[in-house]
């Protein structure tokens, strides 16, 4: 009786770029090498004011450079390449950070997992360590009601530590390595916008969640991270986009009550530790005036602090509803 071939399906790899031309080159260097028979590179450049775009394409010729002009963010940068990508023939697309390495099994393990998983929706790696390379950094996440804080699963572990050595169910695949089949896409459509930068694939992970399908981690697709190289470690502008979309990813995918307590204390961070007045003592202007004074003198200091400022403004534009990408003038700001 005849065998049926298991379909390959073409893929496009996007990688988006800005301003990060030696992390992208080295990650060219080992896409290329991946082990698939259908697939394609695309680059996506937000606007790179290196000469990124000129060397990638001396470096290599063929690979397709979609120049988006200015910078657009995580999320469109990358939508704009997902839009070229399916309108060229492209069945599936891994959206991958310049600042990786990847396995060259990468692709085979993505599209054999999500042709064999049940329900699939968006597919993740396990991604190690770029300087630690036996070690775990992410292995998908979920949010942890207890702390209000999102965690990565088996951080600082390694391989044999994952829940399972098969695609195991995730909450959110983390945005470093992203396998969504247009299919998803026609289901959950694109990233929002909104988010910029940071959230916006948890977010794409909820709306998938509730459109009942199930996202994976896949222990076979491997990368290697430099993290956080794109912002040099957890800077202020970091810190700003954080905050505030944080705020907004709760308020669409938590429960009222958890997205009030995670309000409470994302503004409970920001302020000084000690609060002026004694709330078992009846108030009194002349006996708390000291009290209130210093408090106030330390809530002054916090604002000369870049990562407090970066705070501050990413609550006040959740609560002004100003998204996208960060005003220029504050970016300078935090970027100094």
């Amino acid at each position: 009786m005849p065998t049926t071939t298991p379909h390959t399906p073409q893929v496009s790899i996007i990688i988006l770029n800005w301003n990060g031309k030696q992390d992208t080159l080295e990650c060219l260097e080992s896409v290329r090498r991946i082990k698939h028979p259908n697939f394609s590179i695309i680059v996506a450049d937000n606007g790179s004011s290196d000469d990124s775009v000129t060397s990638i394409k001396n470096t290599y010729p063929d690979i397709f450079v979609l120049e988006n002009g200015e910078n657009l963010g995580f999320a469109e940068g990358n939508n704009r390449a997902i839009t070229y990508a399916f309108n060229n023939g492209a069945e599936a697309v891994v959206i991958l950070n310049n600042d990786t390495i990847v396995d060259p099994g990468l692709l085979i393990s993505f599209c054999t997992s999500f042709n064999n998983s049940p329900n699939p929706g968006i597919l993740g790696t396990v991604s190690f360590y770029y300087d630690k390379p036996d070690i775990i950094w992410a292995a998908g996440g979920g949010w942890d009601s207890e702390n209000l804080e999102l965690k990565h699963i088996c951080c600082n572990e390694k391989q044999q530590d994952l829940p399972s050595q098969r695609p195991y169910a995730v909450n959110y695949a983390v945005g470093c390595a992203l396998f969504v089949h247009k299919s998803v896409v026609d289901n959950i459509g694109l990233m929002d916008p909104l988010f910029f930068l940071n959230f916006e694939e948890n977010d794409w992970c909820q709306r998938a969640i509730k459109a009942g399908l199930i996202n994976y981690t896949v222990p076979d697709a491997k990368i290697w991270h430099k993290v956080s190289s794109s912002f040099g470690g957890e800077s202020p502008l970091w810190k700003y986009y954080m905050t505030r979309n944080l705020l907004l990813w709760a308020k669409r995918h938590l429960p009222s009550n958890e997205y009030r307590s995670v309000i409470k204390k994302t503004i409970f961070e920001f302020l000084p530790n000690k609060t002026p007045i004694n709330p078992n003592q009846r108030f009194s202007l002349k006996r708390n005036y000291w009290a209130i004074k210093t408090y106030l003198k330390q809530l002054k200091q916090r604002f000369k602090s870049p990562f407090y400022l970066a705070q501050f403004f990413g609550i006040l534009h959740y609560f002004l509803g100003r998204f996208g990408a960060c005003p220029a003038s504050l970016h300078k700001r935090l970027s100094k």
